[in-house]
């Protein structure tokens, strides 16, 4: 999830096309071809350059995923946590009214305490606060030691 507005899904455009694993798997390829080649003595020392920097791109592209996948789930994760939460807490309007903020924001508003967490709804709503000013405005500290 990001901060733009989401946009409408439906069943012509619902596919995820996970297009960095198709780069990661062409590096992987471009790799082995290389390390063929050179193991046929093809090529000499530029086939097994070409065959590490493949390697180094596809470890690379690997890492980027794993990044990037390990935040959109944690994301996920915290929205469901807060919408939990959140039904316990909140009265119908404010439970609107968080639904209206992006992830940063309620990823920020997880640190207040129950007590403080209505009324820093409202305010976050209000006042349009950043995720770092929603930080700042918490008294009693909820820690989140779980983060990935």
């Amino acid at each position: 999830y990001d901060d733009r507005e989401p946009m409408t899904q439906n069943y012509a455009n619902h596919v995820h096309r996970p297009t960095m694993t198709i780069v990661g798997y062409l590096f992987l390829l471009i790799a082995l071809a290389a390390f063929v080649l050179r193991w046929l003595e093809i090529g000499g020392r530029s086939t097994f350059a070409i065959g590490l920097a493949a390697v180094v791109m596809s470890l690379a592209t690997l890492l980027a995923i794993s990044r990037v996948y390990i935040t959109k789930l944690q994301d996920r994760i915290i929205r469901i946590e807060m919408r939990m939460r959140a039904a316990a807490l909140l009265s119908p309007d404010q439970l609107r009214m968080l639904e209206r903020l992006t992830i940063k924001q309620m990823a920020a508003l997880r640190f207040a305490s129950d007590e403080e967490m209505p009324a820093l709804v409202e305010r976050a709503t209000r006042e349009h606060l950043k995720p770092d000013d929603i930080k700042r405005a918490v008294r009693v500290w909820v820690p989140d030691l779980d983060r990935t």
